[in-house]
């Protein structure tokens, strides 16, 4: 193959071209005169330098802009017409290294995420049915919200110090149990609580107390202070117990229709205020102690105006201080036995 040379006068005029577009092997290198463009591995070249494959350079300066496939760079702004700019490492521990990242009205900036909106909030939203995942502690240093539901597992703490304070406005919709049986205390004899509604009040260590006149509201009953009364009225208070049990106020002890003093020998009494008085109802009477003239009570126990009914002598006496005598009084009074004498006394007299 003969190799031809051009030189001198006529080199110039051909690298001139007149016009003319010039092609080394076919397109592999392709001048387009007429546009002012070059072609590598195109005859078509579209911009001033028309690359058709891999262009490979150890730096690349541009003091415009730079289009590399739907990027735009110009001076420090990555732009595209497209919707999404995906960064995508290669590698183990492929990493994208930035000291402060901006993206929209997020600022990132070493491990602080914030907002570049004065006032704006950030939102994390997963997609459908998916959650949020933080996998380690989490600390707020301001108020938490949350308009929807709250699940915890493990131990919750609210509440750091003793001023701090718990709102409840909602409604507890479960058991409230302590974690260890007679331990822990509700309200304290400096707070107490103002009013609790119960539909039953239970405690099986006997330990309920109310101080400072506050009222406990159980079912039917209301506990204010010292007074127990039942809400509803003409309502009884009904005190119920199991089998023998009895209902103990004080020494007094209530079992079925018996009051027993619990205190021994004690004296029990019925106290009226001012100028009440004592009234038995019913149509067949009242029953008073009996006894004979040797169980009369000791001078310990005798208090005037003691009544009881002596067997011995037939009729009810009365302890006016010093001696016991027939509540008729010494003249009026006949027991059974004098009855009797004087019977037989006007029979002989009568014949």
């Amino acid at each position: 193959m003969a190799v031809g040379r051009i030189s001198g006068p006529l080199l110039k005029d051909n690298l001139l071209r007149n016009g003319q577009n010039l092609a080394f092997e076919t397109n592999l290198l392709y001048l387009d005169v007429i546009n002012s463009r070059v072609g590598i591995n195109t005859s078509s070249p579209t911009n001033d330098l028309s690359v058709n494959g891999t262009t490979r350079t150890t730096n690349l300066y541009t003091s415009g802009s730079a289009t590399l496939g739907l990027l735009t760079f110009s001076g420090s702004t990555i732009s595209t017409n497209n919707s999404t700019i995906t960064f995508s490492p290669q590698g183990s521990n492929a990493t994208i290294y930035q000291g402060t990242a901006l993206v929209g009205n997020l600022s990132l900036t070493g491990n602080t995420l914030s907002s570049t909106n004065a006032s704006g909030a950030i939102n994390f939203t997963a997609n459908g049915t998916g959650v949020i995942n933080l996998n380690s502690n989490v600390l707020v240093t301001g108020n938490l919200h949350a308009t929807g539901n709250i699940t915890a597992d493990g131990n919750i703490q609210l509440g750091a110090a003793s001023n701090d304070t718990i709102t409840f406005t909602g409604e507890v919709n479960s058991n409230i149990l302590p974690s260890v049986t007679n331990t822990y205390t509700l309200g304290s004899n400096s707070l107490t609580w103002a009013n609790v509604y119960t539909n039953t009040l239970t405690s099986t260590t006997a330990n309920v107390t109310t101080v400072n006149a506050t009222t406990a509201n159980t079912s039917g009953l209301t506990i204010t202070g010292n007074s127990i009364s039942a809400i509803n009225s003409n309502t009884d208070v009904v005190f119920n117990t199991t089998g023998s049990a009895g209902v103990v106020v004080g020494n007094l002890r209530f079992t079925t229709n018996t009051l027993t003093n619990t205190s021994n020998n004690a004296v029990t009494q019925f106290v009226n205020t001012g100028s009440g008085y004592f009234q038995f109802n019913g149509t067949y009477g009242v029953v008073i102690p009996v006894g004979t003239t040797a169980n009369r009570p000791s001078s310990l126990y005798e208090t005037t105006g003691m009544i009881r009914f002596n067997t011995d002598q037939g009729y009810v006496e009365v302890y006016n201080g010093s001696t016991w005598g027939s509540v008729a009084g010494s003249s009026s009074g006949v027991t059974s036995s004098t009855a009797q004498d004087i019977g037989v006394q006007t029979a002989l007299t009568l014949g």
